[in-house]
């Protein structure tokens, strides 16, 4: 059907005003992230982001003001604060993956613990108190590259050289296996303020062998 001269002129405008369009909604996006608590350098926390010792929010609220300050602060066994004042209920879970990797400030006791490149954070409560948090880092590589790691952190937590030396001997055990499921093995717990767990995963698909800490109160 032939197309009349005002409907040709109709579509001649039609993609200029769509361009206007979008160039308005870009513009006042702009203005409202520019006045946002977001594009603020290093914003204060509010009270559901930080506790009132200092310690993060363990709700959405808190891992908000984590991504953006870059460190998650954590006390857990003596002196943690109730799970109700964390944001938390008396028995459940709570995680959060960080949108880039960030520190975290594990306190148990009278250790203070640094730990960094933290890509995601799990925390538990059980009867009303912090049982356990537990962070993965960053980047997983190989079996190799995470026993090495573990090696590294092992004088930081105290952890038995005898455990990390077997770890290669389990694997191999595993391997002479036909098992599809990953194999786990653990190192620890370390004795101080927090017993700390380190946790090696095996994917045998990949080979990729992402490592967890586990942060608990000490004994």
């Amino acid at each position: 059907m032939p197309t009349s001269a005002r409907t040709r002129s109709l579509l001649t405008w039609l993609p200029a005003t769509i361009l206007v369009v979008v160039i308005g909604l870009i513009v006042l996006a702009t203005f409202a992230v520019q006045g946002s608590w977001w594009a603020e350098d290093r914003p204060a926390a509010s009270t559901d982001q930080k506790a009132s010792d200092g310690s993060s929010m363990l709700t959405d609220a808190g891992f908000d003001y984590v991504n953006v300050e870059g460190i998650v602060r954590v006390r857990i066994g003596d002196g943690a604060l109730p799970a109700a004042d964390l944001g938390m209920p008396m028995d459940g879970d709570k995680s959060a993956e960080f949108r880039r990797p960030v520190r975290a400030v594990m306190a148990g006791g009278s250790d203070v613990y640094v730990v960094d490149d933290v890509a995601a954070l799990t925390a538990v409560t059980q009867s009303g108190a912090l049982a356990s948090v537990t962070l993965a880092l960053d980047n997983p590589g190989t079996w190799s590259d995470a026993v090495n790691t573990v090696r590294a952190l092992a004088p930081t937590y105290g952890w038995d050289s005898s455990q990390i030396d077997a770890l290669d001997e389990g694997l191999a055990e595993y391997n002479r296996g036909d098992s599809a499921e990953p194999f786990i093995a653990t190192v620890g717990p370390s004795v101080g303020g927090a017993a700390v767990t380190a946790t090696l995963t095996f994917y045998p698909g990949s080979g990729a062998t992402p490592v967890t800490l586990t942060f608990a109160p000490a004994p």
